[in-house]
């Protein structure tokens, strides 16, 4: 608490200027009188010597308390430096002389300044906690005003979405009545078996399409996460990427599998389903695009090996550990080893995977608002080598 106290006391001492200048005045006017009363009462060269050398010494007390730990090494080197320049052209003279060095005076004060050295090297500075303290509430503030902005957002594109599907579905209403209310009109001979029959092969088909795919936009543009059962969440990842990853097994070489024990099944997750299908999908996505370029790559440079070369993904949600984790990999090549570092933390400009950057950031923004620890790595399997996704989802207590 009293860190705390002295950490602020700090941000509000170098976010004011008048008081940071006051400071430095009374500092300045210290030095001065001390040297006065020093000069009136003390008519000795030695003296002088430690005294200027003691002024040295304090005042890398204040550059490590008021600039921080980069400022009181800077400090320390000129003032050392120049109190060696002074001392030199001392000796000759008389001057300074090897007992002074040995001198009460001088121990008491090269083990002060030995002391203080040790303190505000292994000690962090005021002021550097009162600046790191500034940059992460600027960092926070940034954050939230982020957040704030993407809520706002995905909220209006919500509303908008959900008035769109009441409207389409008003509108189909409206069609399957004014269909009915004509069809006689327009085809008196029919019976009305044959009308239903008709109704059921044609307009239900349509509606239905059109009614999935707006309920797909709503979950896509939907943020609600809560606590379930994994059961839940495996169901929906199951249902949502059966049909797509069926589509994309005609062209690669999928694995494909779910945790399946019933001891897991019934622990509880704290996350949004279809976030976590949005998740995969965008990672999939990445998948391709790298196995694409690869594909290319091989063309370009060894044709055989492109004949050779059998496109790969993997996605296995499993128990592991006391948590889920979800694991995507391919055979795409893998990311240059100066983007490791970056990915899931910034966008990466890179022509290899071009699609890291917008992606990368959705499964990021919306894993740290679920819970979820996010990891990417080069990995080498027996499909070849690649990138490998790993999310640590924890399961409650």
């Amino acid at each position: 608490m009293r860190s705390r106290r002295l950490s602020q006391f700090f941000i509000d001492l170098l976010a004011d200027k008048r008081r940071f200048a006051s400071l430095t005045v009374i500092l300045f006017l210290v030095y001065t009188v001390s040297f006065l009363v020093f000069d009136r009462l003390v008519a000795n060269e030695q003296r002088y010597f430690l005294f200027a050398f003691g002024l040295v010494v304090s005042s890398l007390f204040f550059s490590w308390l008021l600039g921080g730990k980069a400022t009181f090494v800077y400090v320390a080197f000129f003032n050392l430096l120049f109190t060696f320049i002074y001392s030199k052209p001392l000796f000759p003279a008389g001057t300074l002389y090897p007992m002074l060095f040995l001198s009460r005076s001088f121990i008491i004060i090269s083990v002060s300044f030995a002391l203080l050295m040790a303190f505000m090297i292994f000690f962090k500075s005021p002021a550097d906690e009162a600046r790191e303290r500034m940059a992460l509430e600027t960092k926070e503030e940034r954050e939230k005003a982020r957040l704030l902005e993407f809520l706002v957002t995905e909220r209006k594109i919500t509303q908008d979405v959900v008035a769109q599907s009441n409207y389409a579905k008003d509108e189909l209403l409206f069609l399957q009545g004014a269909w009915r209310s004509n069809i006689h009109n327009i085809l008196n001979d029919l019976p009305e078996d044959r009308e239903n029959e008709i109704y059921r092969e044609i307009i239900e088909p349509f509606q239905e399409a059109i009614l999935r795919h707006l309920k797909g936009l709503e979950k896509k543009l939907t943020f609600n996460p809560d606590h379930m059962k994994v059961k839940k969440l495996v169901e929906a990842v199951e249902e949502e990427l059966s049909g797509e990853l069926a589509a994309i097994s005609r062209k690669y070489e999928v694995h494909f599998q779910v945790v399946k024990s019933d001891g897991i099944l019934e622990r509880r997750v704290f996350c949004d389903p279809y976030k976590v299908v949005e998740i995969i999908r965008n990672l999939v996505k990445n998948a391709q695009k790298a196995v694409e370029l690869r594909q290319i790559t091989l063309m370009r440079e060894d044709f055989s090996a492109y004949r050779n070369f059998k496109p790969y993904l993997g996605i296995d949600l499993r128990a592991e550990r006391g948590e889920l984790l979800l694991v995507i990999t391919d055979n795409g090549g893998g990311l240059k080893e100066e983007y490791l570092d970056k990915v899931f933390r910034e966008p990466i400009p890179s022509s290899k995977r071009a699609t890291y950057g917008l992606g990368t950031t959705f499964v990021k923004f919306f894993s740290d608002r679920m819970g979820f620890q996010v990891r990417g790595d080069n990995a080498v399997t027996e499909h070849g080598k690649g990138f490998r996704v790993t999310i640590r989802i924890p399961l409650a207590e």
